[in-house]
């Protein structure tokens, strides 16, 4: 009776173990993903750059460190407005635009996952430069580049939970097959393994609950300083939409898979009780 109460007792251990890892499987392996390696980032961003308010943003900016020269005669000032405005609007269609976009939220990434607050400064030179080139074609004189073309578009909060999350992430995809090894495991060596069956059964569902919970909750989990930030928070907001379009999904197959096992363990229990 005592061997037999310390293998159920191990094999409930392992089972609970199980099912927090099973629990974090999908989210931690979607953040890292998408949120830690860059590639993943930025292919989340890479269709905001066609996002009209952050194409303004831009091109805007562009446009009124232009005219703020001081070196612009003053008799140039009107011609050249609705000229670089023009222009300004058609920047989006131009590789310019897609290399100043990406180069952008490589900086956002870098400066989500570096110690401390950082400006996020963006150049941009080559953006003028595109807007002057043809605006000089129509007018009678070139047109002076700004000295310094550097501008800053947003504050970048500190987020020490993702640096810390970027040390542990890389491991989140073995939490899935951990999970399913140590639930083997505690089904081998306990005792009453149909009521072992139901545990895991009942485990499955909460962790499914857990991550549809997280994916339902994650605008509430994210801190305030981060999604509702200038700039910022639009892009953090479209990652938070992508989360949960993916951890929803994933936590009702949890929840189904885990009343299955669930059935099946109480099925088993009540034929080894009539037989």
């Amino acid at each position: 009776m005592h061997v037999s109460s310390v293998r159920d007792l191990s094999a409930v251990a392992l089972l609970l173990l199980a099912v927090v890892l099973g629990a974090l499987w999908a989210p931690t392996t979607w953040l890292h993903h998408h949120v830690v390696e860059r590639e993943g980032f930025l292919a989340i961003t890479e269709p905001l750059a066609e996002d009209p308010d952050f194409q303004r943003t831009m091109s805007d900016s562009a446009v009124e460190m232009l005219m703020g020269d001081e070196r612009i005669p003053g008799w140039i000032e009107e011609s050249l407005a609705p000229l670089a405005e023009e222009q300004a609007a058609a920047l989006t269609g131009t590789g310019v635009y897609a290399t100043l976009w990406n180069a952008t939220m490589s900086e956002v990434h870098g400066a989500l996952f570096s110690p401390g607050a950082s400006d996020l400064d963006v150049d941009l030179a080559p953006v003028i430069d595109r807007i002057l080139t043809p605006v000089e074609e129509k007018l009678p004189i070139e047109i002076p580049r700004p000295e310094d073309a550097t501008i800053t578009l947003a504050s970048i909060p500190d987020v020490p939970l993702l640096t810390r999350a970027s040390a542990v992430t890389p491991w989140a995809q073995w939490t899935g097959p951990a999970a399913l090894v140590l639930l083997a495991l505690a089904l081998l060596i306990a005792s009453h393994r149909r009521a072992l069956l139901i545990m895991a059964g009942l485990g499955g569902i909460l962790a499914g609950a857990g991550v549809w919970w997280i994916g339902e909750q994650v605008e509430a989990v994210v801190p305030d300083s981060i999604d509702q930030t200038a700039f910022l928070g639009p892009v953090v907001q479209v990652f938070e939409g992508h989360f949960q379009a993916a951890m929803m999904p994933q936590g009702v197959i949890m929840l189904g898979a885990g009343a299955l096992v669930t059935a099946a363990g109480l099925v088993l229990v009540g034929l080894h009780r009539r037989s």
